[in-house]
């Protein structure tokens, strides 16, 4: 998307106000703000690299400094809410089984999509004393924040594992 902007700048000519036109354009087209901010996100680390670790075949980084890329404000994020029971079922009525049950799945325990996806049967630990049959803990350097993650399984999260069992021996598969 910024390649029609600054694709034919040298990296030294690339800064806040040769990206402007980028913003102004995106801004036109009612993009989100998170979403310019992405595009701002990867030119800065991409002129950072340039500046600290990419190298010439002399030794030296391809650009004396880097220039300071500033993200916007995002006042225009869409609050987080809970969907009622009226979206979830229209929700899910449009997605393909498997992310029908990956989506029940999440809603139910709280996980993001890439600890579901990794989730593997060896993580699952069934829980005799009480009344429900497992939990699954994820290590740490499979959760987000670097902490073990204990994820509890209620009724539906349950009837969705157990609709899974079987189906591959070592990974979750939904």
């Amino acid at each position: 998307m910024l390649d029609g902007y600054i694709g034919d700048l040298a990296l030294e000519s690339v800064h806040m106000g040769t990206l402007q036109p980028y913003i102004t354009a995106r801004r036109k087209e009612d993009v989100k703000t998170r979403t310019i901010n992405h595009g701002l996100k990867i030119v800065r680390h991409i002129l950072n690299l340039a500046a600290g670790e990419w190298m010439d075949e002399y030794g030296l980084t391809w650009l004396a400094a880097a220039p300071k890329i500033k993200v916007l404000p995002e006042h225009d994020a869409r609050k987080p809410y809970p969907l009622d029971w009226a979206e979830q079922n229209r929700l899910f009525a449009v997605l393909p089984l498997h992310l029908r049950e990956m989506a029940l799945f999440a809603v139910n325990t709280g996980c993001r999509d890439a600890e579901i996806c990794k989730l593997r049967w060896e993580w699952e630990v069934r829980v005799s004393e009480a009344k429900i049959g497992s939990v699954f803990i994820i290590p740490e350097d499979r959760v987000k924040n670097g902490e073990e993650r204990l994820v509890v399984l209620n009724r539906v999260a349950s009837a969705v594992i157990e609709r899974q069992r079987g189906k591959h021996p070592e990974l979750f598969e939904l």
